[in-house]
């Protein structure tokens, strides 16, 4: 082998070693900044998040929500954050399935996801995890369904 050869490969070697040094300080660096939790509330009431400190908080399941048709339900969040985790079962129609499910607070929709089958798609369960960056009050949910099985909601709250 060549010395320019040799050079070459120690020089590579060396710029591997110092970009996965790189990489790893980077990774430590994102795992610090994730120890005090960071959480968005709204405690003055208005609608612009702030950002406070929550210590400690961890998730707690305040509801469980079902049914197959629409459905309108409210719940009261005490953290400074929450879930919504929402699964459905769509019936055999062999026409598209749909539910969405809407997010409300002081009657203002701040958050939409909707579940769709096609036509032809496999009738499998599926899921979709909400989270939403407000804290405490009063919040509601609104369903909407087009030719839905069963359908289940979750409410997680962060305290």
């Amino acid at each position: 082998m060549e010395t320019s050869t040799k050079v070459l490969l120690v020089a590579c070697f060396v710029l591997v070693a110092i970009l996965g040094f790189m990489i790893g300080v980077l990774v430590k660096l994102e795992e610090s900044q994730l120890k005090p939790l960071v959480s968005i509330n709204g405690g003055d009431g208005s609608s612009s998040p702030q950002v406070s400190t929550v210590e400690g908080a961890e998730w707690h399941e305040i509801a469980t929500f079902t049914g197959s048709g629409d459905d309108y339900q409210c719940f009261t969040i005490e953290g400074s954050k929450f879930k919504v985790v929402m699964s459905a079962v769509p019936m055999i129609t062999y026409q598209p399935n749909t539910i969405q499910l809407d997010i409300i607070k002081d009657g203002e929709v701040i958050a939409t996801r909707s579940l769709e089958w096609g036509a032809t798609e496999y009738p499998d369960r599926k899921r979709e995890i909400i989270e939403i960056p407000y804290g405490p009050g009063t919040y509601c949910i609104r369903v909407y369904t087009v030719d839905i099985e069963n359908w289940q909601v979750t409410i997680w709250d962060y305290y």
